[in-house]
């Protein structure tokens, strides 16, 4: 029955589409959307990873992709790819899929701990929690965050196995994991990395969590490939949008609220209620004590809970690397998986069916209920929900598509954040030079002897060469990109390439992946010497006494 009420909730993102941008919906759908057709674009034009789209800003180009994580929009466009989806239903279809998802890794990782059909009820009951229904999926539309919860159960499962191993066991699956969640959402990987060696140590103690951050600095060396470009150009990309002082906002009982806190502030303290009441139902205080599953999802529970109060204020204030996660209320996804765990316990040790369905059934109700305050109360002339053309022609010319954290720092400070959050721009543009041809991640143009600026931001990836060698480029007052050439050139690229950083990524992702297959190799010669050895023993033995299987 849970697990029909979360499949009907899933529902309605494909059923209804991408929500248009308002105050209570969608808020960020818009960026979502021409992200998508973007990489979907860039695909067509035989680009697996375009670090830099020329198409954000109204065309002038962005650093979308070398500070916002890929995987998440990979998955999308290929699911667009197969289905032959557009853009607008292709994403609401993956947002169904990917909280599906969040039951099916749920239900994987609890059923080490518990019977089934317990597992089941709880990854199921997690997913209803009304911050994983309706405020990521509906009111924020924070795709790619609802995507790194569906991740998270995983690195759970990596980091019981982990704990339960010898040696180096289990190390390599918990760094995977990390890197996976790294390429998914960077907040959500940095809350788990501040929160997971918590749950370790709930495991198994000081070693566990040792080992667990062992992990996470393997995970992140895995993920290199995406996180040493986006750390070593941080100073181009409009770096101090990354460090954000808005954290002090959204903390907890710390400042006056607006309305949309008022419904995410709610949603943490109804879901840390029912967590706590379900960890009564389960918990005794000698089991509580004890390393172990209870205790590390007790722990969870309450550090996820004081990282959105203001009494995590000194945390915030001592450790920079946290302002990066820029809202606090981000950790209701490790909240919300911790209450998915703690109902499974609860389930499997004092099983109270109707009350959990009772309240599974209540948490259903609000997407539905929410969604028609919205469209009943709402502003009549604001459209809710549009067709797929419609809805990417909307989001097309809307500011609130092109993130003003993707201008380049150059653009930033000539003024560009505060023009493209509004439209149209009233500076002009500069025209191709005639005869220019477009390419994929750049422009070839027949001839430059003086200089020609480009409608792109300038970046230091620009790289511009004819037959002879290199050209010079560079910044423009307006931070557009200009090419000023020292010579007479014939037949000149343009182009976006890998910088150093990118380059150095993705040397240390391979020799990590090289490493960590190494530290793979004494486990697997194990696991295929183990079945011929006792095959070995049993024969023998003359366990196994037939000719054939002797002769074998």
């Amino acid at each position: 029955m849970l697990l029909t009420l979360v499949v009907l909730t899933a529902a309605l993102s494909p059923l209804l589409g991408v929500p248009v941008f308002g105050t209570f919906l969608g808020r960020d759908a818009d960026f979502a959307l021409m992200a998508l057709q973007m990489l979907s674009a860039a695909w067509a034009e035989g680009v697996f990873w375009p670090r830099w789209l020329m198409d954000t800003n109204y065309g002038l180009g962005g650093t979308t992709y070398y500070s916002y994580p890929p995987l998440a929009h990979w998955a999308a466009a290929a699911l667009a790819w197969i289905t032959g989806l557009s853009p607008a239903p292709a994403l609401g279809l993956a947002m169904g899929l990917w909280r599906l998802l969040t039951v099916g890794t749920a239900f994987l990782w609890l059923r080490r701990h518990v019977p089934a059909g317990a597992a089941l009820a709880g990854a199921a009951f997690g997913a209803l929690l009304p911050y994983t229904a309706l405020v990521d999926p509906w009111m924020r539309f924070a795709y790619g965050k609802t995507a790194a919860i569906s991740l998270l159960p995983l690195l759970l499962l990596a980091l019981d196995r982990m704990v339960e191993g010898r040696r180096a066991q289990g190390i390599a699956g918990a760094a995977l994991a990390y890197a996976a969640l790294a390429l998914t959402n960077l907040p959500v990987c940095c809350l788990a990395a501040h929160l997971r060696p918590l749950y370790a140590w709930g495991l198994g103690g000081r070693r566990g969590a040792l080992r667990c951050l062992l992990a996470g600095g393997l995970g992140a060396a895995l993920a290199g490939a995406f996180l040493l470009p986006a750390v070593g150009l941080l100073r181009h990309a409009n770096s101090a949008s990354l460090f954000n002082p808005s954290w002090a906002e959204n903390l907890l009982f710390y400042s006056p609220p607006n309305s949309r806190l008022l419904i995410i502030w709610g949603s943490t303290l109804l879901a840390a209620g029912l967590g706590l009441a379900l960890l009564r139902d389960a918990a005794t205080w000698p089991r509580l004590r004890a390393p172990g599953l209870l205790r590390a999802l007790a722990v969870l529970l309450l550090g996820s809970l004081v990282l959105t109060c203001v009494v995590s204020l000194p945390l915030w204030l001592a450790l920079p690397q946290l302002t990066a996660v820029e809202h606090p209320f981000r950790s209701n996804a490790l909240l919300s998986t911790a209450v998915a765990g703690i109902a499974a316990l609860a389930c499997a040790v004092r099983p109270r069916p109707r009350a959990l369905l009772f309240t599974g059934f209540g948490l259903a109700l609000l997407p539905p209920a929410f969604l028609a305050g919205v469209v009943g109360l709402g502003h009549p002339a604001w459209p809710k929900f549009l067709l797929a053309e419609q809805r990417l022609n909307f989001a097309r010319d809307f500011s609130g598509a092109y993130s003003w954290e993707h201008v380049p720092a150059e653009a930033a400070a000539s003024g560009w954040v505060a023009i493209t959050t509004r439209y149209p721009d009233p500076w002009a543009r500069p025209a191709l030079p005639p005869g220019t041809e477009r390419l994929p991640n750049g422009f070839r143009v027949p001839r430059a002897e003086a200089p020609v600026v480009f409608p792109q931001f300038y970046f230091p990836a620009w790289q511009a060469w004819d037959a002879l060698g290199p050209l010079p480029l560079r910044s423009t007052q307006e931070g557009f990109l200009e090419l000023a050439p020292d010579r007479s050139a014939t037949s000149v690229e343009v182009r976006i390439l890998p910088t150093l950083w990118e380059q150095i990524g993705w040397i240390v992702s391979l020799l990590t992946v090289a490493g960590l297959l190494l530290l793979r190799l004494p486990v697997l010669r194990l696991r295929t010497a183990a079945p011929l050895q006792e095959r070995l023993r049993r024969v023998s033995d003359g366990v196994v006494g037939g000719p054939q299987d002797q002769r074998r």
